[in-house]
C-alpha cells in the first residue's frame, strides 16, 4: 500500500496530533456508547501517532496498533498493547479474534478500500463491533469561496490523482450492511472552525505536505495565508462515521 501522507515526512507527528486532538472526543464518545470495556480485545488499524490505541489500552484487556509505519508509535509502552507493522492490504488479519476493530481516516486513502473494509469486518468476533470514521469533501466545495476555495480544489484534485477518494464514505453505512453487520447506525459530522485553531492547522499541514505534487503550489501558500487569519470562520470537510456487529455471539 501507497500512502499519500506518509508518516516519514518531518511534520508528520505534528499533523496526527492535530487530527487526533479533532477527532478523538468523537471517537471516545462512540466508543463507549458501543460498550467497550474491560475484557475485550482490540485492533486499531492505521493507528497514526496512538492516542486512541492508548486510551483503548487503558480500558480493556488487549489492544493491537497497527500500521504500516510504526516510527510514531514507538513510543507506546501500555504492557497490553502491541504495535505491529502491517499493510492492511496485504498482510494476514486474524479472522473473528477481536471484540472491537477502529479504522479513522485511512480506507479513503487506498485503492483497495473497499477489499480492507471487507477484512477489518472479519476479524470482528461475533458480537463484537466494527468502528470506521472516514472523511468526506462535502460540504466544503460549495460553501468556501476565495483562496481557501482555490487551495481546497487544488489539495483534491491531488489527492484524487493519488488514489483518494474524498467520497467513498458517502455510502459507508450501506457498505456495512452489505458485509452483513447486524445494527448498523451512523452520523454525519460537520467541521467548522475558526482561523488559526487546530482544525485550520491540521488542513494547512495537510496542503504543505502535498504542496510540492500540486502543479501551482502559489494556490497552496495562499490557502495557509488565509487559514492563519484568526478572524476568520471557515467550514472544514465532514466526517462519516459507521458501526455495526457481526453476527453471532
Amino acid at each position: 500500500m501507497s500512502y499519500p501522507l506518509p508518516n516519514a515526512w518531518e511534520l508528520a507527528r505534528r499533523r496526527l496530533e492535530l487530527l487526533e486532538a479533532c477527532h478523538d472526543p468523537t471517537t471516545i464518545r462512540h466508543a463507549e456508547a458501543l460498550g467497550v470495556s474491560p475484557g475485550w480485545r482490540c485492533l486499531e488499524a492505521g493507528a497514526g501517532s496512538g492516542s486512541f490505541a492508548r486510551w483503548l489500552a487503558a480500558r480493556t484487556d488487549s489492544v493491537v496498533a497497527a500500521d504500516i509505519d510504526v516510527r510514531l508509535l514507538e513510543q507506546l509502552d501500555e504492557p497490553n498493547l502491541e504495535v505491529r507493522q502491517m499493510d492492511l492490504v496485504t498482510d494476514d488479519l486474524p479472522a473473528a479474534a477481536f471484540d472491537f476493530v477502529h479504522c479513522r481516516m485511512v480506507l479513503m486513502h487506498m485503492p483497495e478500500r473497499d477489499d480492507v473494509l471487507a477484512r477489518l469486518a472479519t476479524a470482528v468476533r461475533p458480537g463484537g463491533v466494527l468502528l470506521v470514521e472516514e472523511g468526506v469533501i462535502h460540504p466544503i466545495l460549495s460553501i468556501a469561496t476565495g483562496a481557501y476555495l482555490e487551495a481546497w480544489q487544488a489539495f483534491h484534485d491531488t489527492m484524487r490523482e493519488l488514489g483518494v477518494d474524498p467520497h467513498w464514505a458517502v455510502d459507508l453505512p450501506q457498505r456495512l450492511d452489505a458485509l452483513g453487520l447486524l445494527g448498523v447506525g451512523a452520523e454525519f459530522d460537520g467541521e467548522l472552525f475558526r482561523g488559526g485553531s487546530e482544525p485550520a492547522e491540521f488542513w494547512s499541514l495537510s496542503w504543505l505536505q502535498v504542496r510540492d505534487r500540486i502543479g501551482r503550489p502559489e494556490v497552496v501558500d495562499r490557502g495557509r495565508e488565509v487559514l492563519a487569519d484568526t478572524s476568520r470562520w471557515f467550514h472544514g470537510s465532514g466526517t462519516i462515521v459507521a458501526w455495526g456487529r457481526a453476527p453471532g455471539g
